[in-house]
């Protein structure tokens, strides 16, 4: 009989070491993905899923019994991706960018539009969805990503998220417009 999330957690923290292994392996590929739609980047993905679960570990006792786990460690990982989001903002990326995080040797380039390549690129299909939502704002992206690679309810993006349920069923019908207006000038 598979045990749920609350039995073994229990049984970790009675010094039942395997618990938390299959507690880590139950969520690990949908922490990971959870990660990657946020960073868009393997090693960080990487290295923030194993960040949230050494935090999880540390904190396992602060775990509400009777509440949704798995929402609690996507709350927790997503607080560790945003610093790592707010870290990577902070850094330089280039010797030409100025103060202000303008590539001055980029803005003067001649053609920024995407080569033959680059649009063979675009092609896949995973790859050219996951560009357009990282254009999107954060917080709708937040909502598309826990919906449709995590299939969470709106309800249960609401709680994850600490929002209203009319105000993620906004964003979430606001992200999808902001997505077709990023297709529709894909296209042109």
């Amino acid at each position: 009989m598979k045990k749920t999330d609350e039995q073994l957690i229990s049984d970790y923290l009675e010094g039942d070491e395997k618990s938390l292994e299959v507690l880590v392996d139950r969520y690990l590929i949908n922490i990971y993905n959870f990660v990657y739609k946020l960073v868009n980047d393997r090693q960080a993905a990487n290295d923030i899923s194993q960040e949230s679960f050494i935090k999880a570990w540390k904190n396992i006792r602060k775990y509400r019994q009777g509440s949704n786990f798995q929402n609690w460690l996507l709350t927790l990982t997503r607080n560790t991706a945003i610093d790592w989001l707010r870290k990577r903002k902070d850094l330089s990326f280039s010797i030409f960018e100025n103060e202000k995080g303008v590539n001055i040797f980029s803005e003067t380039l001649v053609d920024d539009k995407p080569s033959p390549f680059e649009l063979l690129t675009q092609a896949e299909d995973t790859i050219f969805v996951e560009a357009l939502l990282n254009e999107l704002n954060p917080q709708y992206r937040d909502v598309l990503t826990l919906r449709y690679s995590s299939d969470f309810t709106f309800e249960e993006i609401g709680k994850l998220l600490k929002r209203p349920l009319h105000t993620v069923k906004s964003q979430h019908r606001r992200a999808l417009v902001a997505l077709r207006r990023l297709l529709e000038a894909q296209s042109a």
